[in-house]
């Protein structure tokens, strides 16, 4: 019973902030001079029962997949690590890197070379903020954010600087074929990608339920200060939980250039970021690694239902942003939490007619 109450009260609050969204969305549809429910139902339809629209919803998906259960995990551990957009970048530059640079290699060893750069990349990245966090004791919020912005600074230098192709805009040299993550079909945005992204959210997902270590990142973030006094050494398993977090957002980058983009272009994760949006699909799905996969589709649905809104009904795509602004906002507060007594109230209502009907049997 007390399973089946928590589940009723996770779904309603999730449900409710993304049903008082669609509302605010719907009143912005309304203002533009739309109906909502024709809007919505365009969004549904051409992500979901379309072939094409599905390869490019799940395309979209794919890199969400990887930061929202980069960042499940580290909420799960009470880290908050705000800083995988950041984490993200660098590992898209790096493995772009390896990816133009390194000439005659054959793809079974430069796509690994390349995810490896970039998970190492986001690694390295995500080691600042960890070891501030451990040994010093300092806000990982503050800083993972700060690092966000000196990221996506210094990957734009790079590539205006001293990589910048000829091509008539902000980009790098283009990556080998060689490196390239191949389409599952041509015409579609879906890469191999999936395949990589769907492997890191099983692992995870085990990781949490059934290893030692995930039972004591569960208790780190529930009762830190209880778990390091029982010998759980916090500190280092903070390390670990930014690291893994850091590897997960380097190789969610590296995948996006080494299928979708084929070189790095510094304004790739806008609007308002890869990273942001994993943070989005992580709260709406409340951790959940099944509820991330989900959630991540439901994002790229969004994604590809604002290019098309634009492209066949005229509706501006920064509609998608509105709505994804407002579940964040909505997503802030837990409407009903694990100590009411609603559910029960509700139980003993349906009980009463029934008891009524056995007491007159009875009589």
């Amino acid at each position: 019973m007390k399973k089946l109450k928590n589940f009723l009260i996770a779904t309603f609050n999730v449900l409710l902030p993304l049903i008082l969204a669609l509302l605010v969305g719907g009143v912005f549809i309304l203002i533009i001079g739309k109906k909502p429910l024709d809007v919505y139902g365009f969004i549904v339809n051409s992500a979901f029962f379309k072939f094409d629209g599905l390869m490019n919803t799940l395309g979209f998906a794919a890199p969400l997949i990887m930061t929202g259960i980069a960042t499940a995990l580290s909420y799960t551990a009470n880290v908050y690590n705000m800083g995988i957009e950041g984490q993200l970048y660098m590992g898209a530059w790096f493995a772009t890197y390896i990816g133009f640079t390194f000439q005659g290699l054959p793809p079974g060893l430069h796509i690994p070379l390349c995810l490896l750069g970039g998970m190492i990349a986001g690694m390295l990245y995500s080691l600042i903020p960890a070891i501030f966090k451990a040994y010093f004791r300092i806000n990982e919020v503050v800083v993972t954010i700060m690092l966000n912005s000196v990221a996506t600074i210094f990957t734009t230098y790079l590539t205006n600087g001293p990589f910048k192709d000829n091509v008539g805009y902000s980009a790098t040299y283009a990556i080998n074929k060689s490196a390239q993550l191949s389409r599952l079909f041509p015409k579609y945005r879906l890469t191999t990608s999936i395949f990589i992204a769907l492997a890191i959210l099983a692992m995870v997902w085990f990781v949490l339920r059934r290893t030692r270590f995930g039972y004591e990142i569960k208790a780190i973030g529930k009762q830190r200060e209880f778990s390091d006094a029982v010998g759980m050494n916090v500190r280092r398993k903070t390390i670990i939980v930014f690291l893994i977090g850091g590897a997960i957002a380097g190789i969610a980058g590296a995948t996006e250039m080494m299928g979708v983009n084929i070189r790095f272009t510094p304004n790739f994760s806008t609007n308002p970021g890869l990273g942001w949006d994993g943070q989005a699909v992580c709260l709406l799905a409340n951790r959940n690694p099944l509820g991330v996969l989900i959630t991540a589709i439901l994002f790229g649905a969004f994604k590809f239902g604002g290019i098309s809104l634009q492209a066949k009904l005229g509706v501006p795509s920064d509609l998608i942003n509105i709505i994804q602004s407002t579940l964040i906002l909505f997503l802030s507060a837990r409407y009903i939490n694990k100590e009411t007594k609603v559910f029960e109230r509700i139980g003993e209502k349906l009980k009463r007619p029934h008891q009524k009907k056995e007491a007159r049997s009875n009589g």
